[in-house]
Order: C-alpha cells, then sequence, then structure tokens
C-alpha cells in the first residue's frame, strides 16, 4: 500500500497555531521518506502547556516560515493521497482550520485514523494512545515530536497491514468496518470508527 502519515504540534489550544508538522511517506509498504519541518503560528503566541508537551519554544521558531508559506511544497505530499493521521480529528481538523485562516484552498485526499483502526485490530490493549502502541508494536520514536509521531503513526498501520493481510483502503474499510474520511474542496467527510452514510459537514 501506498500512504503518507501525519502530524501536527500546536503553539497553544488552537487548531490554527501549529508551529511543527511531520511527514512520513510509505510506499509499496516501505517507509521512503521521513521530513519534520517548524513553522511561525499564527499568531505568534504559546502557552507552557503545549510547550511543556512538545518542547518548542517561541525562540525555535520566530525566524520560520508561517505554515501558508511552505504549503506549495506541502501540499503534493496530501493531494490525491490516502493521508493517515493518530487521532485524524485534531490533524485534519488542524489543517482545514489553518488553511481556511490563510484562504488556501483545501487539498482532495481520503484520511484514515489509526486510533480507530488499533481499536479494532487490537481491541485487548490497554491503552491505543500512541507511546503505548509504540510500547506494545516495538516501534521506537520520541513521542510528541512531529516527524517521529508521523514514522510512528505509519508503522502502526503498518503493523496492521502485515498483521492481517491487507492490501488496499477498501480492504482496511471491509476489514474493520470503518468508515474513511475525506477531504475536498470546502469540506471535510470525517472518518468514522463504525462505517454509516457519511454525510459532508463544513
Amino acid at each position: 500500500m501506498d500512504f503518507v502519515a501525519i502530524d501536527f504540534e500546536t503553539a497553544t489550544s488552537s487548531w490554527t497555531s501549529i508551529c511543527s508538522m511531520g511527514i512520513c511517506v510509505v510506499e509499496n509498504n516501505k517507509i521512503v521518506e521521513t521530513k519534520g519541518m517548524l513553522f511561525k503560528p499564527t499568531p505568534f503566541e504559546f502557552n507552557e502547556y503545549n510547550i511543556a508537551i512538545h518542547g518548542i519554544t517561541p525562540q525555535m521558531v520566530w525566524d520560520k516560515p508561517r505554515f501558508c508559506d511552505c504549503w506549495d511544497k506541502i501540499k503534493p505530499y496530501l493531494d490525491g493521497k490516502l493521508v493517515i493521521a493518530h487521532n485524524a480529528s485534531f490533524d485534519i481538523g488542524a489543517l482545514k482550520k489553518t488553511l481556511d485562516l490563510f484562504g488556501i484552498a483545501l487539498p482532495t485526499f481520503d484520511y484514515l485514523c489509526t486510533v480507530k483502526l488499533s481499536q479494532k485490530a487490537y481491541p485487548n490493549l490497554p491503552s491505543h494512545k500512541l507511546n503505548a502502541l509504540g510500547e506494545a508494536l516495538g516501534i521506537q520514536f520520541s513521542h510528541h515530536t512531529a516527524c517521529d509521531d508521523a514514522y510512528a503513526c505509519a508503522e502502526v498501520l503498518l503493523h496492521i497491514i502485515k498483521d492481517f493481510g491487507i492490501n488496499s483502503k477498501e480492504e482496511l474499510k471491509d476489514k474493520f468496518d470503518i468508515g474513511i474520511g475525506r477531504m475536498y474542496e470546502g469540506f471535510v467527510e470525517p472518518c468514522r470508527k463504525h462505517r454509516k452514510k457519511e454525510q459532508a459537514v463544513k
């Protein structure tokens, strides 16, 4: 399978305060690229709670580009791809609200949440948080570092693909009875733990 795992870290509780992004590209079930980027959030504000989680300080990003300044480089990783994230409602929400903030048209892609998938695939695990999954599946990474979290998210799906003999997103949908989310211009259809008729929401 081919897919792209993403992760965002934010400077405050606002979804539009993206200060870091991780991207992990998988082609034919092999990780071929992992990268992390720092951004100057808009507005340029941080709170201590978020800093304590990810360790990114205002001093580290005051001279970095804004997310919108890098969009032309980011968009090709997402447009037309299968995108995955751990707790995708946050990452997809942050992406949509940030693009809306800057008046940028949404890309088009399908997406899945590895929290929901791992809950279906490994129901007996006591926790499906990314660090707990990493420990259970033998994935070594630095939690809340965006590029590492994207890598770990990709590894979670690769474990599921291997353990259940999955070859496509359609097989994931059918095997785990999960609803695939979709982003396209103006709308986001949510990814659902239980497949049902999905309605686009603004």
